[in-house]
């Protein structure tokens, strides 16, 4: 028995070492070193300003909806805002190159072309800034312009805020709630159809509609909401000023009800070669399509064809 007792104790004090590596987080320390860390400890919910120093972008959220204010106040994608932000909280750093560098120039960040600013609901703001990139293919240097340290970023993680302007811009021209959808009158070159829901309290799909004197199915109605719906601009939007929107191909009347109140709204189109420009009526925005894309909503907007016998 005595020739095991150097073994027991051998053991014992192997596990007491263990006990208290673990105890004093010797393993976890190593563990959590390795893993990436977050460059901002910010809530998404609280962002309310967006500046993208690339392309001079600037967008502001009020009452829960995001707004382009620079370069200038173009309608905007409602979900925009929020993707990027998305992106903005969830950064992270795997590496820390330098806690306090005396010289920012050859990290590429004494004046960074590229910065991403985001301000917080009390007025403060968190700004990460680009700098070259590492001898490490897929690496950037950068750093928050309120700290010190210089640390790497993947650049996967950058190219999530890289976002031009038109990437924030609405381009949808006609503006509809679907099922709130109570008539669509379009008139185009020189032709008239007429849709009318007749239950305007039930969903799109679900009510009756009248095309003149016919009587259609919500179904029948649905590829002709669809289309217009998912119309989408192919060119950066441009201020009706630019145009000359005179004497109109097209001009869609959009009636929507909603808690027993009716509202219209028209759009006209001006024919462009190939694209035709829509702007509603009395807006700042005009949204090019092509014409084809106007005619086949307008060729969708008829009786379905009786099954042959």
């Amino acid at each position: 028995m005595k020739r095991f007792i150097p073994t027991i104790i051998l053991v014992v004090v192997c596990i007491g070492a263990f006990w208290y590596a673990s105890s004093q987080s010797f393993f976890k320390k190593e563990d959590d070193a390795s893993k990436p860390k977050p460059i901002v400890t910010v809530k998404q919910g609280d962002i309310t300003g967006i500046k993208i120093k690339q392309g001079g972008v600037e967008m502001q959220k009020k009452d829960g909806k995001w707004a382009l204010t620079k370069p200038a106040a173009y309608p905007t994608n409602a979900y925009s805002g929020d993707s990027w932000t998305g992106a903005f909280v969830a950064l992270t750093q795997d590496s820390v190159i330098d806690e306090n560098p005396a010289d920012l120039s050859k990290y590429g960040l004494s004046s960074p072309e590229q910065e991403f600013a985001a301000t917080l609901a009390d007025g403060s703001s968190k700004t990460l800034q680009i700098g070259s990139p590492l001898p490490i293919a897929g690496h950037h240097y950068a750093k928050l312009k309120e700290a010190p340290a210089v640390f790497r970023v993947a650049d996967d993680q950058i190219k999530g805020l890289q976002k031009d302007v038109v990437e924030f811009v609405d381009k949808s021209p006609f503006q509809m709630t679907y099922n709130e959808v109570s008539g669509v009158q379009m008139e185009w070159k020189g032709a008239a159809k007429t849709l009318q829901k007749v239950d305007v309290a039930k969903p799109s799909n679900e009510s009756a509609w009248k095309l003149g004197d016919k009587e259609l199915k919500g179904t029948d109605v649905e590829p002709i909401l669809d289309k217009m719906l998912l119309m989408s601009s192919d060119q950066m939007v441009k201020a009706v000023s630019e145009l000359k929107m005179d004497a109109p191909e097209l001009k869609l009347t959009l009636k929507s009800s909603k808690d027993g109140k009716e509202t219209t709204s028209t759009y006209l189109g001006k024919v462009d070669g190939e694209q035709i420009w829509i702007a509603l009526q009395g807006g700042p925005w005009a949204f090019s399509v092509p014409v084809t894309s106007i005619q086949e909503l307008f060729d969708k907007i008829k009786a379905p064809e009786a099954p042959a016998k």
